[in-house]
């Protein structure tokens, strides 16, 4: 279960950050075209995008039109008094339109004041930047003690101290890193679907894959009639549709299907053989070409998705052996030809 926060520390892109809180604004700009998942991350925070250009879902006015409605009713505290203006990061972009969303489907305003508490004032008082910063640290620290370090993370572990000693910077970031940004910046890491479950009185309920939280605390009671606000389904505004693809909606794959994905996301994959239902094999064999292509792993990706195949046989780099089809479906684990 842990696992499931250890990705939702602030993005690596530190420069960009210490230049927003320094007031080293970017050039303003429309979205020229939609993002990859990395850049997306970069700049994510940056508020380098005009709002104007952003149309309300029924394309009737900018959602700049209505600031001033969400502001008096108490669900923009993310923006200090007076500094709100044209130009916005992606960050605030998808919560204006949770908020465009919520206005569409006649939500209350005074319950949506609730759902702002949750994501926004309580990370403010949640010092969440400071949690997020800890957490990165105690796991760098950790692959250092176990000596599998990779070469950037010393500098990463600098950068955190530096900005966990600096109070004027922790502070600067409250206005950013909300339970919200969480929660989208987890979806992109992990490539697993989030969204927000919003009941009646602004109760919210987060999903992360299969799992539901309240913050951090696991939940289960998610039955009650409520609106479901895919993260996903945001992110397609923004993000290019070959990537969103990488993004998997759990219930719309088999276990043993995400098993597959789950070791390719992992580069764990020594063969990987898929029978098609045109009678076509493909087949992947790192053990030649080391690593497995985007175009390779968007093809399988596509596959599963489609339920377009017969058989499926994955063997790893630990010596694992999965085979299953859409009827019978074999799991085995040892070295391949084990029975074990």
């Amino acid at each position: 279960m842990k696992d499931n926060f250890c990705h939702v520390t602030l993005t690596p892109n530190f420069v960009s950050k210490l230049d927003k809180i320094t007031h080293k604004t970017p050039n303003c700009k429309m979205l020229p075209k939609k993002l990859s998942l990395e850049m997306f991350q970069q700049q994510y925070f940056q508020p380098v995008f005009e709002l104007e250009k952003f149309m309300s879902i029924d394309g009737e006015s900018s959602l700049y039109k209505f600031l001033p409605y969400w502001r008096r009713n108490k669900l923009l505290p993310f923006i200090p008094k007076g500094d709100w203006g044209l130009n916005v990061s992606l960050s605030q972009l998808i919560w204006l339109r949770i908020l465009d969303n919520l206005r569409a489907l006649g939500y209350p305003v005074a319950s949506t004041e609730k759902v702002t508490n949750y994501f926004f004032k309580d990370a403010y008082f949640d010092e969440l930047p400071s949690k997020n910063l800890q957490e990165l640290k105690k796991q760098l620290e950790e692959k250092r003690a176990k000596g599998i370090s990779e070469p950037e993370d010393e500098q990463v572990l600098a950068e955190v101290d530096y900005i966990l000693g600096d109070k004027m910077l922790l502070y600067g970031l409250k206005f950013d890193v909300s339970y919200l940004s969480n929660l989208v910046i987890w979806c992109v890491r992990v490539g697993k679907e989030a969204g927000i479950l919003i009941f009646p009185k602004g109760e919210v309920i987060e999903k992360r894959g299969e799992q539901f939280f309240k913050h951090s605390e696991l939940v289960s009671d998610v039955e009650r009639p409520h609106i479901y606000i895919s993260i996903k389904a945001l992110l397609d505004e923004f993000v290019d549709n070959k990537e969103l693809a990488n993004i998997v909606v759990p219930h719309l794959l088999e276990d043993e299907e995400r098993i597959v994905l789950k070791e390719l996301r992992k580069k764990n994959v020594k063969e990987l053989r898929i029978v098609v239902q045109s009678e076509k094999i493909v087949r992947i064999d790192t053990q030649t070409k080391q690593t497995i292509t985007a175009d390779q792993a968007e093809e399988v990706k596509r596959i599963l998705r489609m339920k377009n195949y017969e058989e499926v046989t994955i063997s790893t780099r630990d010596n694992r052996t999965i085979n299953f089809n859409r009827t019978n479906k074999i799991m085995t684990s040892g070295k391949p030809g084990s029975k074990d």
